[in-house]
């Protein structure tokens, strides 16, 4: 039997996308700089459309502005790269069913979402409904036609709170829950 801890069911999602975009412009002006070196090394000059550009930057000085400037705003963007891979992301599922049995359950945002709209749009007056999960608050949309929307939000909030009830999350939603009248 294995002793290693199982994953999470409710992991933050790494941060790949920064991560790759970082990679891809680090790999550009990679090449760019190999390409340049091997003209050099081949041709024993600079390709010409580079050569002022290539003697502006050698003709600065380690103090001067644009080097300092250039620098300053190098290290701004290193520290929100770093800031941005040390803290996760948000997580996209929540674990639900918690209770003394071992193991875990857990529910999509985007599935509790659609378990919650599919529950709302059967209460009596409701036209339609939409519902959004971000983090740890559940934000319902309700759309009706009828006059009298009080009995409807109150309908509504009452099926969105056993919808969510019964799925007993870890983690309590904040729920909001809005009505809008339509014409």
């Amino acid at each position: 039997m294995s002793t290693t801890t199982p994953r999470r069911l409710d992991r933050r999602p790494t941060r790949s996308v920064p991560v790759g975009l970082l990679g891809l412009v680090v790999l550009a002006l990679g090449v760019l700089a190999v390409w340049l070196l091997g003209a050099f090394l081949i041709d024993g000059a600079w390709p010409t459309w580079a050569q002022s550009r290539l003697q502006t930057i050698g003709d600065l000085r380690l103090d001067s502005t644009p080097v300092l400037v250039t620098a300053g705003v190098l290290a701004v963007l290193g520290l929100i790269l770093l800031l941005a891979a040390l803290l996760p992301g948000h997580a996209s599922r929540s674990r639900v069913l918690e209770d003394e049995i071992p193991g875990q359950t857990a529910v999509s945002h985007r599935d509790l979402a659609r378990r919650v709209t599919l529950r709302v749009e059967r209460v009596d007056g409701v036209h339609s409904a939409r519902a959004d999960v971000s983090g740890r608050r559940l934000d319902v949309l309700v759309r009706t036609v009828v006059d009298d929307s009080e009995s409807v939000l109150r309908a509504a909030r009452t099926a969105v709170e056993e919808s969510v009830d019964e799925l007993r999350p870890a983690t309590a939603f904040r729920t909001r829950v809005r009505i809008r009248r339509m014409n």
